[in-house]
């Protein structure tokens, strides 16, 4: 498109029209974070499994959204004539005399992926916990058939025995 064919407020229009998806896209992980919180601390592959799936969808779609925001940023602060580092919504909002709404969706997409970021993170934490606690357990299993090891008795007590068995054979 030529200069003369640029329709600023057209475009300002279109890059409005996708932040909003964005947002909802980032607002839209928060459930399926916690669904995969709950999956891995109640240790249930199927619901992880499909929790997993929608995050990938869901990230494959905020991918692709992101990628024409970004676009669409760059083309618009090209022709306000910002520099490079300055194709953001802050200084598009700027340029345009800041009443684009532009720094209002800004702040909203912070939020959110502020927000799915978090969760993430404590996701990560939860898997590690639970990672470790199964390792743990393998550990014990494969120790309790090498011969003797260290445990602690029924008094609390250290204890070193040829025999040890991870699970009681009387239930």
């Amino acid at each position: 498109m030529s200069e003369e064919e640029f329709d600023q407020e057209a475009e300002v229009q279109r890059l409005q029209q996708v932040l909003e998806p964005l947002i909802e896209l980032f607002l839209k992980l928060r459930p399926l974070l916690l669904e995969e919180r709950e999956a891995l601390s109640s240790r249930k592959p199927e619901i992880l499994e499909r929790a997993s799936e929608n995050i990938r969808a869901t990230l494959e779609e905020i991918y692709k959204t992101d990628k024409l925001r970004q676009r669409l940023t760059a083309r618009l602060g090209a022709h306000l004539g910002l520099g490079a580092d300055q194709h953001n919504l802050k200084f598009l909002d700027e340029a345009l005399g800041g009443n684009s709404g532009f720094i209002k969706y800004r702040e909203r997409l912070t939020t959110a992926i502020q927000s799915a970021e978090s969760l993430n993170k404590e996701n990560q934490a939860v898997f590690t916990g639970v990672l470790t606690a199964t390792e743990s357990m393998l550990k014990i299993l494969k120790e309790s058939t090498q011969g003797p090891i260290s445990s602690y008795n029924r008094l609390g007590n250290r204890q070193t025995a040829a025999n040890f068995h991870f699970l009681s054979k009387q239930f």
